[in-house]
């Protein structure tokens, strides 16, 4: 996300893109891929606000924090000329899910600042499809795992590289 507003202690930024993987591990931690369609996201959006989520925030999927609220949210509709774009987000495809966070908690807000806080994230439970993958989204998916674990040999490392990409959501 950015800071769209320092002034307002404003923060937006993709809580869900259409079709993006996101890396995962299995209890074996066995690595695989989950993603979202625009549809499944749609509904998210919708359930967000039919069940009162926007004052429902937390760090790290761990205890709620106060004073950190949902004050806008969108689903951008063309990637050309849509808000996202205006406000420096490049390559976001339509059906990405926006929002803006209002941070009146200082901590919070002084965790933002340092860049501690790298993004957001949408806590559910979601019912799964297994895709079974093509030889070659099966190569691709190896080859983006490899790459992680090439790009360094501390495993601390490794893993601190698999949780940004598992926060990059």
């Amino acid at each position: 996300f950015k800071t769209t507003n320092e002034e307002k202690r404003l923060v937006t930024g993709p809580a869900m893109i259409p079709n993006e993987k996101i890396i995962r591990l299995d209890s074996q931690d066995n690595p695989y891929f989950v993603f979202f369609s625009p549809e499944t996201i749609r509904a998210c959006n919708e359930l967000y606000f039919k069940n009162s989520k926007q004052n429902a925030s937390n760090l790290e999927h761990s205890e709620g924090v106060l004073d950190v609220t949902v004050v806008e949210s969108w689903l951008i509709e063309d990637e050309n000329i849509d808000k996202a774009v205006a406000l420096g987000f490049k390559g976001l495809p339509k059906d990405t899910w926006m929002i803006s966070y209002k941070v009146e908690n200082d901590e919070v807000w002084d965790m933002v600042k340092e860049g501690k806080v790298l993004g957001f994230s949408i806590e559910g439970l979601f019912g799964q499809k297994i895709k079974e993958l093509s030889k070659e989204e099966e190569k691709d998916t190896i080859d983006e795992i490899k790459n992680i674990l090439k790009s360094s040999t501390n495993e601390d490392e490794i893993i601190d590289l698999i949780k940004k990409k598992l926060n990059k959501n």
